[in-house]
């Protein structure tokens, strides 16, 4: 079975940690899935020391091997497929204040999208006050462009 492209962009990041932009970019124009409940409508982020962390998932598999690392094997987990430009600029703006998004927690091509300009919308940025303005632009476009599915998930 094939790589979903962004955890190919994801492992080439980690190895040559290069072109930050090329992955957001292709983490932008990716179907991405998000452990969520429905009573009451809630997606999940994960509090450690203070910090927010939202765990996105690049496939149910690793999203199973997430719960099963929580010891929630075998339970069922309701789950929603949203492309990560989405999340970034239309779900993370209403999350706790410097909600950082981490890809595939527990795998070894793990990567983290901090809430950075260029990365965040510039509102919720927590760097978009600093002298200098925002030092890390993005491209709009993946090297990798494909069209996303969107789905509402289901369980798991």
């Amino acid at each position: 079975m094939s790589q979903p492209f962004i955890v190919r962009e994801a492992c080439r990041f980690r190895r040559t940690l290069q072109r930050p932009e090329d992955l957001v970019a292709t983490f932008r124009g990716t179907g991405v899935h998000l452990e969520c409940v429905s009573d009451p409508p809630a997606i999940p982020v994960i509090d450690i020391d203070g910090v927010p962390w939202l765990p996105v998932f690049s496939d149910l598999a690793h999203l199973a091997a997430f719960l099963l690392g929580r010891g929630e094997a075998g339970s069922p987990a309701e789950h929603l497929l949203i492309s990560g430009g989405r999340l970034l600029d239309l779900y993370l703006p209403g999350m706790p204040a410097g909600t950082t998004v981490i890809l595939d927690p527990l795998q070894p091509h793990a990567v983290v999208l901090p809430p950075l300009t260029g990365i965040v919308p510039e509102s919720i940025a927590i760097d978009r006050d600093l002298p200098g303005g925002p030092a890390r632009p993005t491209v709009e476009l993946s090297p990798y462009e494909r069209p996303v599915e969107r789905t509402w998930g289901g369980v798991l």
